[in-house]
């Protein structure tokens, strides 16, 4: 945008249904251009218009960069009624331009795509033990399918559970499940997402990164360059602990559903208290009892509280409960709990009863 007031114009032919995306790369090639966007048929009707494009979830903005606070370059979707000539009007929306008001447009029919990112960027685990982890899926133009998340190339060991992001969610809690041995130094861990678009699987690299607040209250994912995991060694390590029964469990609107965590029957087991962590509203844990097997317990769903279909993961918290011994001469001390870890990560669907 050389000047004040000038309007760059693109002219492209478009057939009728098909889905056309228009991108603006300003800000994030570090321009001052505020973009603003107008689709347009032949006879000057605005068919689509954008002025900042903000992709976020509540206040969790999740662009690329991670880094941009002012999310000025303008993005817009639409589907051509017709055959025909359509243009595209980019314009400064604050009036400005100059020699250092450049950008970048991209215009094409929409065929899908996504990005991903890990959080956090760094873990530490003790061997053989179970850390949660967030995948988060930056969805584009228009791809809202299922994305399957594995870990690529030598795994140094680790196994990744809950592997899926289901269509329509944009982010899932999986568990990353560590060695019974623990490497010498940290492992850089590499995670892909594969999903197929337009009759074709592609893999996208999932990109480490940290959920970083800004100012009291906006938050946003900023990549990093590794996702570190430091693993400490264990005089005793972890038991290894599965899921049960198949890779889903199924839980009827309304109803109940068992699940079984197999697993070596310890002592411990038995003073071991089960939690849901972060779970979505009306799914609740119940009933949890030591079976020869290893632990088992049941998950219950509200009715109406989600509709059938609905997928996730379900990550349990463990905890065990114990009273220091009370010092002479000072009030019984109360009950006290600390953390022994999360199970492998749950994925349960919603069905009909």
């Amino acid at each position: 945008i050389t000047r004040p007031g000038d309007i760059d114009v693109f002219r492209f032919a478009g057939r009728a249904g098909d889905e056309v995306v228009a991108e603006v790369y300003g800000r994030q090639l570090n321009s001052p251009l505020d973009s603003l966007l107008r689709l347009t048929d032949a006879s000057g009707k605005v068919l689509e218009w954008n002025d900042d494009h903000v992709l976020k979830e509540s206040h969790l903005h999740k662009d690329i960069l991670g880094l941009i606070t002012h999310h000025a370059d303008s993005y817009l979707l639409a589907e051509l009624p017709k055959d025909g000539t359509y243009y595209v009007h980019l314009a400064d929306s604050q009036h400005h331009g100059g020699e250092a008001y450049g950008y970048r447009l991209r215009i094409a029919v929409a065929e899908g795509d996504f990005a991903l990112r890990v959080t956090p960027s760094g873990l530490r685990v003790g061997a053989g033990a179970i850390v949660p982890v967030c995948v988060h899926a930056l969805r584009k133009d228009g791809f809202d399918g299922e994305i399957e998340v594995v870990l690529k190339g030598r795994s140094a060991g680790f196994k990744l559970n809950g592997g899926r992001i289901p269509a329509g969610r944009d982010r899932i809690q999986m568990t990353l499940t560590a060695p019974p041995k623990a490497p010498a130094r940290p492992v850089a861990l590499q995670l892909e997402g594969r999903a197929r678009i337009g009759g074709e699987v592609i893999s996208r690299p999932a990109v480490s990164a940290d959920d970083v607040m800004q100012a009291y209250l906006y938050r946003h994912l900023v990549p990093t360059q590794k996702l570190l995991v430091s693993v400490k060694k264990a005089k005793w390590p972890a038991p290894p602990v599965a899921l049960g029964g198949g890779d889903l469990v199924r839980i009827p609107a309304g109803g109940t559903a068992r699940v079984l965590m197999k697993t070596r029957i310890t002592a411990t087991l038995k003073q071991m208290h089960l939690q849901l962590n972060e779970p979505p509203d009306g799914v609740s844990l119940h009933d949890v009892t030591v079976v020869p097997e290893g632990l088992a317990f049941r998950l219950k769903v509200d009715e109406d509280a989600m509709p059938s279909g609905f997928e996730d993961n379900l990550i349990v918290e463990a905890f065990r409960e114990y009273t220091p011994k009370q010092q002479e001469g000072k009030p019984a001390p109360q009950k006290r709990r600390y953390s022994m870890g999360v199970l492998p990560a749950i994925p349960i669907e919603i069905v009909q009863q």
